[in-house]
């Protein structure tokens, strides 16, 4: 009777929670088919998030189903003695299991793919799910069978950096129909709805600072008042990339008004995305595309003034091409230039004056943001979207988390030693070299000139006889008389 009762007592309490669970879960999901609705614009997450809902609330009742049996146990005779503990057995490995598993993909081997996978690796182990990392090594029909194959282990997510933003259509509907939930992350896939969220650095609002920078730098105000002018060319990244048109966005738009007016002047006329991008970010083409402006614009100039680039490689590239011509980097001659990415060789470039200012964009915070953005959303979370009205992949507008920048020159280039990010020895600048005079020959001993003897005496003329004095005739006429002596 006691056991009976017991039993009565337990299904009653798990009934009850079963309820209570599953009204619990149907306002969550409420609030988050809303939350869909106003942030991701599509209902996607809704029959998604279901899913997910559906398999934590069977977890937590198990979870409570596996403490009123061994509550149960206790009251039970000697020979169940043993059933709590291989319960309890079950119930600690069960806990250690991960929730399931997320595929992280990757589009090469570089710094920043290092990066992504420590980071999102760690965050979502911390978040209770496995994370397994495939790298394409830029091949985008590599990366399309390793989200095949990420689709047939049923994952739980995807998060995609893509090779190829616009080839991905067909592969990322057949992960729509398996319920499994893609965040894009640094490039937006393009031309599917398939896509849930997107990571990515605020590249449109890192251009206007970037721009804003060279405004106060070469005091453009000060130089329209008086009718200065300035010249400036523009390299911009791969035209397939959507970061890349919102940076070149942000430059322009905030130097616009300045390009109205003839304060600045581009001579080449690229002044659009298409005409100053580098397709798939070539710094060979980059730098080809740099020494034809020059060839066709400045000759007599070298140089612009101004060069601004979407990359640190561009930049160096630039650098490269105007040290080749004999331009120096201390010269009057030598152009602003801006990078973008804070690369190795680029921040010392910053440092000896060769590049005027970097980009640090925190790649840690980036990788962290967009798994954090695949586990809120597996747990039925707010995800965590800044910015809901311009990532228009060409099917829809995508919910974007963003991360900031900071400029990097040569007055603070150190806070990428003290963050972590370079030893002192990676980035400080070379040492000037200080030119060896060449030793100045000691001249030979002047030779004293030998004693002259002395001249010949010289002869002294025999004076000049002085001739008898000339008669002075007398007036003609009569003729003088001869005196006689006597």
């Amino acid at each position: 009777m006691k056991k009976r009762a017991v039993g009565i007592l337990v299904g009653v309490m798990v009934s009850s929670m079963l309820l209570s669970a599953c009204g619990s879960n149907e306002a969550k999901e409420a609030a988050s088919e809303s939350a869909q609705v106003e942030e991701e614009g599509t209902g996607e997450r809704t029959e998604e998030g279901e899913k997910v809902e559906t398999t934590e609330a069977e977890q937590k009742d198990i979870a409570q189903n596996s403490d009123e049996k061994d509550s149960d146990s206790k009251d039970s005779a000697e020979d169940q003695s043993e059933a709590p503990q291989a319960e309890d057995n079950s119930e600690d490995a069960q806990a250690a299991a991960p929730a399931g598993k997320i595929g992280i993909l990757l589009p090469e081997k570089n710094d920043n793919a290092a990066v992504d996978e420590t980071e999102m690796s760690k965050a979502i182990a911390e978040g209770g799910y496995e994370a397994e990392v495939k790298n394409a090594e830029g091949d985008s029909t590599q990366q399309i069978s390793q989200i095949q194959e990420f689709i047939d282990q049923e994952v739980s997510a995807l998060i995609i950096d893509p090779v190829d933003p616009y080839v991905l259509t067909d592969i990322l509907e057949t992960a729509k129909e398996k319920s499994i939930p893609v965040i894009s992350y640094d490039t937006l896939i393009r031309n599917t709805a398939a896509v849930n969220y997107y990571a990515c650095d605020d590249t449109r609002a890192i251009g206007k600072e970037v721009a804003g920078q060279i405004i106060k730098n070469m005091d453009l105000d000060k130089a329209r008042e008086e009718k200065q002018s300035y010249t400036i060319e523009f390299l911009m990244g791969s035209t397939d990339d959507n970061g890349a048109l919102f940076f070149c966005n942000g430059v322009l738009e905030k130097l616009q008004e300045y390009l109205d007016d003839g304060t600045l002047v581009c001579k080449s006329g690229n002044m659009t995305f298409d005409s100053t991008g580098i397709l798939r970010w070539d710094q060979d083409a980059a730098q080809a595309k740099m020494k034809s402006i020059l060839d066709e614009f400045y000759q007599e100039e070298k140089t612009p003034n101004i060069i601004i680039t979407a990359s640190d490689e561009f930049a160096i590239g630039v650098q490269e091409l105007l040290e080749e011509r004999g331009i120096l980097s201390d010269s009057e001659e030598w152009p602003v230039i801006t990078g973008y990415g804070s690369e190795m060789q680029a921040v010392k470039d910053v440092a000896e004056g060769k590049i005027t200012l970097t980009t640090y964009l925190d790649r840690k915070e980036l990788a962290q943001g967009g798994a954090k953005m695949a586990l809120d959303y597996l747990a039925g979370e707010k995800v965590d979207v800044k910015d809901y009205s311009q990532y228009d992949n060409g099917t829809k507008i995508v919910g974007t988390f963003t991360c900031g920048a900071q400029l990097i020159d040569k007055d603070n280039y150190q806070i990428l030693v003290d963050n972590g990010t370079y030893d002192e020895e990676e980035i400080k600048p070379d040492p000037t070299p200080t030119a060896t005079p060449e030793p100045i020959a000691t001249p030979e001993p002047t030779l004293t000139p030998e004693v002259t003897s002395d001249p010949e005496a010289t002869i002294t003329p025999k004076a000049t006889i002085t001739p008898k004095a000339t008669v002075t005739p007398t007036a003609s006429g009569t003729p003088a008389t001869a005196d006689k002596t006597i």
